[in-house]
C-alpha cells in the first residue's frame, strides 16, 4: 500500500512538473496578447496572425531539436552519462544553422503577403523581428532537451517561470512605454521583448548546462560534431514534425481567413486563441506525462497499470474542465469583462464571443481526452495514427470548408467554423479510442522487445 501511494505521488509530481512547464510557455503568448490589447486591437490581430505564421514555419526545426531529449534519455537509461550531452550539442548546431534560413525569410517577409492592409504595418515589423532571431529559440530548446531527457524538469520550470516574469515586465515597458523615458512601441515592442527573453532562456540554460558538475559528470563541454548522430536526430524527429507542421498550417489558414475577412472576425479569433493558449496547458502537459509514464509500464509489461493510469488522468481532465466551465459557460461575462479593457469597442461582438466560449470549452474537453489517448499510443510507438487522424479531420472538416467560405465571400460569421471544430474533436476521440482498444500499439512494442 505504501509503495502504491508513493508511486501515485511520484506520478502526480512528474505530471504536475510537465503541466507547469506547459503553462509557463503558453503564458508568454497570453501576456503578449493581453498587454497588446491595452495598446490596440489592430496590433493584437496583427501579432496573432504574425505569431501564428512564425510558429508554423519555425516548428519544423524546433520540433526536430526537441528530439534530442529522446537520445539523452536513452543514454541516461543505459548509464552512459558521458554521452548524454551529445545530441543536444548536435541540435545546437542545427539552431545555429537555422539563422541562415530564418534571417533571409525575415528580411523579405513582406513578399509573403501575410497581412491585410489594416494591420500590415504592425504585422510585418513583429514578424520580421521574430523570424530574424527565432534561432535563439531553437537553440534554447536544444539545450533544454538535456534536462528533460534526464528528468530534470525542475530546471526547465524554474527558468521558464523566471522568463515569464521578465517577459511580462518587458512587455509593459516596450509595448506601452514609460512616460518620459521610452515611447510606446506596440507590436514592435512585443517582438523585442520576446527576442530578449528567448536569448535569456538560451543563456540561462547554457549556464546550468556548462556548470562544473555537468561538465565533469556528463561531458557537457564536449562540443564535438557527430554527423551520424546529427542526421539520426533529424531522421527520427522529422516525420512527427511534418505532421505537427501540417496541423499548425491548418490553424494558420483558418486565422488567415478570419483576419483577411474583417477586423471583427480577427478580434474574436484572437480572443479565442488567447483563451485556448491560457487553458490548454493541462491537456498538453498531461499528454506528455502519460506518454513517459505509460512507456515505463509497457517496459514492465504492465497493461493494467496503463489502464489505471489512463483512468486517473481522464478523471483529472474531467475535474479541470469542470472548473473551466465556470468562466467559459456559467459566467462568461468574467472573460468578456477582462477582454473589454482592450483599446477598442467589442460590445457588438459579445453574442458571438459567448458562443465561441462554449465552443472553446468543448474543444478543451475533447482535446484533453484525445491528448491522453494519443499519449498512450505514442508510448507504444504508434505515433503516426493520432497525427494522421488529427491532421485529416482538421483539414477535411474545418480548414477546407473555411477556405471555401472565405473564397466565396460567405465567411460572414465565426459560428459555422466553431461548430465544426468541436465535432472534429469528438470524431478524433472515437477513432483514437478504437485504436487504443485494439491494443496493437501494445503488442507491437512488446513483440519488438521480445
Amino acid at each position: 500500500m505504501d509503495k502504491c501511494k508513493y508511486q501515485q505521488k511520484e506520478i502526480l509530481k512528474f505530471a504536475f512538473s510537465l503541466i507547469l512547464a506547459s503553462l509557463s510557455v503558453n503564458l508568454m503568448f497570453v501576456v503578449d496578447r493581453v498587454v497588446l490589447g491595452l495598446y490596440s486591437l489592430t496590433a493584437v490581430n496583427a501579432v496573432s496572425l504574425g505569431g501564428n505564421f512564425v510558429a508554423t514555419v519555425s516548428f519544423l526545426i524546433t520540433s526536430v531539436a526537441q528530439i534530442a531529449s529522446v537520445f539523452t534519455g536513452q543514454y541516461n537509461g543505459l548509464g552512459e552519462y558521458k554521452k548524454t550531452a551529445r545530441a543536444p550539442w548536435q541540435m545546437l548546431y542545427l539552431g545555429l544553422a537555422s539563422f541562415l534560413f530564418f534571417i533571409p525569410m525575415g528580411l523579405w517577409c513582406e513578399h509573403f503577403h501575410i497581412f491585410p492592409s489594416y494591420c500590415e504595418m504592425d504585422g510585418l515589423v513583429y514578424t520580421r523581428i521574430l523570424l530574424m532571431f527565432i534561432g535563439f529559440h531553437v537553440m534554447s530548446v536544444a539545450v533544454a532537451s538535456f534536462f528533460i531527457g534526464r528528468a530534470q524538469s525542475y530546471v526547465v520550470i524554474c527558468i521558464f517561470l523566471l522568463g515569464n516574469i521578465i517577459n511580462a515586465l518587458l512587455d509593459v515597458v516596450f509595448v506601452l512605454g514609460v512616460p518620459g523615458i521610452i515611447s510606446p512601441m506596440g507590436a514592435k515592442g512585443a517582438a523585442i521583448a520576446t527576442v530578449i527573453v528567448e536569448f535569456l532562456f538560451l543563456v540561462a540554460f547554457g549556464v546550468v548546462f556548462l556548470k562544473k558538475e555537468n561538465r565533469k559528470n556528463f561531458c557537457t563541454d564536449d562540443f564535438s560534431f557527430h554527423p551520424r548522430l546529427f542526421l539520426k536526430c533529424i531522421r527520427v524527429g522529422l516525420p512527427v514534425s511534418l505532421g505537427k507542421f501540417t496541423s499548425l498550417l491548418g490553424w494558420y489558414v483558418i486565422m488567415y481567413c478570419f483576419v483577411h475577412t474583417s477586423p471583427d472576425l480577427a478580434t474574436i479569433e484572437t480572443f479565442v486563441m488567447t483563451l485556448w493558449m491560457a487553458f490548454i496547458f493541462f491537456a498538453d502537459g498531461a499528454g506528455r506525462a502519460i506518454t513517459s509514464l505509460a512507456a515505463n509500464f509497457i517496459g514492465q509489461q504492465n497493461l493494467p497499470g496503463i489502464v489505471r493510469l489512463l483512468k486517473l488522468f481522464l478523471r483529472y481532465n474531467g475535474v479541470v474542465c469542470a472548473m473551466y466551465a465556470i468562466p467559459l459557460i456559467l459566467y462568461p461575462n468574467m472573460m468578456i469583462s477582462f477582454f473589454s479593457h482592450a483599446n477598442g469597442d467589442i460590445s457588438h461582438l459579445i453574442p458571438d464571443i459567448k458562443f465561441v466560449l462554449i465552443s472553446s470549452w468543448l474543444i478543451l474537453f475533447t482535446d484533453g481526452i484525445f491528448y491522453l489517448f494519443s499519449g498512450v499510443l505514442t508510448a507504444g510507438g504508434d505515433t503516426k495514427f493520432p497525427t494522421i487522424v488529427e491532421v485529416s479531420t482538421l483539414w477535411l472538416m474545418v480548414v477546407i470548408p473555411t477556405g471555401i467560405m472565405y473564397l466565396s465571400g460567405s465567411l460572414l460569421s465565426i459560428r459555422p467554423v466553431y461548430t465544426l471544430i468541436p465535432l472534429t474533436g469528438i470524431i478524433n476521440i472515437g477513432l483514437v479510442y478504437l485504436r487504443y482498444r485494439k491494443l496493437k500499439w501494445y503488442k507491437q512494442l512488446v513483440g519488438s522487445q521480445n
